[in-house]
């Protein structure tokens, strides 16, 4: 594995002098972070993240628990929290969102999932850049997502990605439907007044 160092803004880059990229298979083999938070993989570098707020853990905690309630009691498939996808290979790229729905998981490594989620839920975070959040939603969806979600804790929006390039943002007063979440079945809600609920 080729060295690597730690930087004050918590990324963490290869140092070589080929610029040395590293895999997938190499990113399973890394430490956690020491202060906690998780790590990605984004073509070939790794970036680390500082652990979340409160508020940003219970809007994720919520949209995962009414997902979940529904896609089980339907048998749609899976949903967890911060799951590893590999959305692309060479140079590799393995993102955890904070919240996914999978119709099937076709698990090839222990630790992450081969290939998108169905949806894929960020929650944003105070201090994440906008053109870091969208470089994800493009990833997902051109690994073939079929929908992203983008929850704003402190706008209070939830923003819908379709693999089509449509973009709905709903907010307090709309609801999240079964089509909002890829769901093959009707009747999921999910009013997003009662996601950012204090």
């Amino acid at each position: 594995m080729p060295p690597l160092r730690a930087l004050s803004t918590c990324y963490i880059r290869v140092v070589t002098t080929g610029q040395t990229l590293i895999t997938a298979e190499q990113f399973l083999e890394m430490p956690e972070p020491r202060d906690g938070g998780k790590m990605e993989l984004v073509r070939g570098e790794v970036v680390c993240m500082s652990p979340v707020g409160a508020f940003h853990s219970a809007v994720a905690r919520r949209i995962g628990a009414w997902l979940g309630l529904f896609a089980d009691a339907n048998r749609l498939g899976a949903v967890g929290v911060e799951g590893g996808f590999r959305l692309a290979v060479n140079p590799d790229t393995v993102l955890g969102p904070d919240v996914h729905f999978t119709e099937q998981l076709p698990i090839v490594h222990p630790q992450f999932v081969e290939g998108p989620p169905t949806l894929a839920v960020e929650v944003v975070s105070p201090n994440d850049r906008d053109s870091e959040v969208q470089g994800k939603v493009d990833a997902y969806l051109a690994a073939g997502s079929a929908r992203v979600w983008v929850a704003r804790p402190e706008q209070r929006t939830v923003t819908v990605f379709r693999a089509d390039g449509t973009v709905r943002v709903a907010r307090a007063g709309d609801v999240l439907t079964s089509d909002d979440a890829a769901f093959a079945v009707d009747g999921f809600e999910l009013a997003v007044g009662d996601i950012f609920a204090s």
